[in-house]
């Protein structure tokens, strides 16, 4: 009888039953050893998994991979204030670009350290006959060949497949269980090199719910431990977001935007706004239901009457607007569609909203006097932190790698991972960040 067994000799009972015969392989939980997951970039994309990009055409998602390839390259820091990246190694897949004349311009262009950065284009083999033949990368065939890589480079923590139905060799994109044969030894890769594998594909034209948007079989999908889907701002057209459409290991659900600007060199560059963003991804993707267009022209109206005075604190302003009935991220969207802006109102002080239309005259407006000549709205260069009169904390300045002499951008120069807003400031550190 089982309870008559001492715990040694039950143990002995359960290895005995996992050794058996019937070529099961199972674990028992207790042999298993618990660990922490290892983020790539916090809360968004783990190492030792598979994530996703998903978008339409043209809207930057190679861009996107290029500056994920660049953070990792030189150990620079995520947006949004998403820490430091892990320096190591990076592997790209990539067959829609040119490697010379589109790849490694980008990669300039966004910082990167290109000695760290290796490109897959083909594989060589040896035919029967002896001749040397080159064809595509494929996850069916080659996985093998790609853990050797990864096994040779030893630091890799970052692999990129662009796009993802490029690499499929035979295999049907619309049937799950043919995709979750080929996805699962990659899986299995992640795993075993303890590296990120970022996967981009495109979105279909269909509509409804947006994890049943991504091109092909869903297993593409399920696959994944967080899909990331880029998007335009619907009123905004040269704003693109980039919104969670699934996150199993982590608990950020917000979204960022950024723009795509062009450098000196003349690559395009991704340049993140400061700021997260909270829209959903249904509704990005699918645009407004009426009630949604409606509740946020009402909140339009609401702040546009609070602010005909003048400023208003930010604090206040959230409990007036909990008052009536409005969402603060509702009020945050109206805030943007009416250009209001916000400061802080000294040293010491909080944060205000006013609409820069309205005419009146600001008790702190010598204390920002150039602020908004210094840097482009969303833009900021190499590890400048800037605080709106000209005394953050030591603090502060050691955290964002303060310099007491802003200079005037260059976009050749810009940091495409900063984290300050247009207007020199970043409201996160004070109370509209607590709002």
């Amino acid at each position: 009888m089982l309870h008559d067994m001492t715990l040694a000799e039950l143990d002995e009972k359960r290895r005995k039953q996992r050794a058996g015969s019937s070529g099961l392989k199972i674990v028992c939980m207790a042999d298993v050893e618990p660990k922490p997951i290892n983020w790539l970039w916090p809360e968004k994309i783990a190492r030792g998994k598979v994530s996703m990009i998903a978008g339409d055409p043209g809207l930057g998602k190679s861009l996107i991979t290029v500056a994920l390839a660049s953070a990792v390259s030189t150990g620079a820091r995520w947006p949004v204030g998403g820490g430091i990246a892990p320096l190591g190694s990076v592997v790209i897949l990539s067959d829609e670009d040119s490697l010379a004349d589109t790849i490694r311009p980008r990669l300039d262009a966004a910082g990167a350290n290109c000695a760290r950065i290796h490109a897959l284009k083909v594989v060589e083999e040896t035919t029967e006959d002896g001749e040397i033949v080159n064809r595509s990368f494929s996850l069916e065939k080659d996985i093998e060949r790609l853990a050797d890589v990864l096994e040779q480079l030893g630091d890799c923590v970052l692999v990129v497949i662009d796009p993802i139905s490029a690499y499929l060799g035979g295999t049907d994109s619309h049937r799950n269980a043919d995709v979750r044969a080929l996805l699962s030894p990659l899986s299995d890769l992640a795993e075993r090199f303890n590296v990120a594998i970022v996967t981009v594909t495109h979105l279909n034209k269909g509509s409804g719910s947006a994890i049943y948007r991504a091109t092909g079989s869903l297993a593409f999908v399920a696959a994944a431990r967080s899909v990331l889907a880029v998007t335009k701002d619907q009123d905004e057209q040269s704003r693109r977001l980039v919104l969670p459409m699934k996150n199993n290991l982590g608990n950020d659900s917000t979204g960022m935007a950024y723009r795509i600007e062009t450098a000196e060199n003349g690559a395009p560059v991704v340049m993140w706004e400061p700021d997260p963003v909270d829209i959903d991804i249904n509704v990005a993707l699918n645009g407004e239901s009426d009630d949604f267009r409606s509740e946020r022209k009402d909140a339009i109206d609401w702040l546009e009457s609070e602010l005909s005075g003048g400023p208003v604190s930010a604090t206040d302003l959230q409990k007036r607007a909990r008052a009536a009935g409005h969402s603060w991220s509702t009020v945050k969207r109206a805030k943007s569609e009416l250009s209001v802006e916000s400061r802080k109102t000294g040293m010491k002080g909080g944060w205000e909203w006013w609409h820069p239309d309205d005419i009146f005259t600001s008790p702190h407006e010598e204390d920002h006097e150039g602020v908004e000549d210094a840097h482009p709205q969303g833009v900021v260069p190499f590890g400048e932190s800037w605080s709106p009169s000209g005394d953050a904390s030591e603090s502060q300045q050691i955290a964002e790698g303060a310099h007491e002499d802003a200079q005037s951008p260059d976009v050749g120069a810009f940091d495409p991972f900063g984290t300050l807003s247009g207007n020199g400031a970043t409201e996160k550190n004070d109370d509209e960040a607590r709002l």
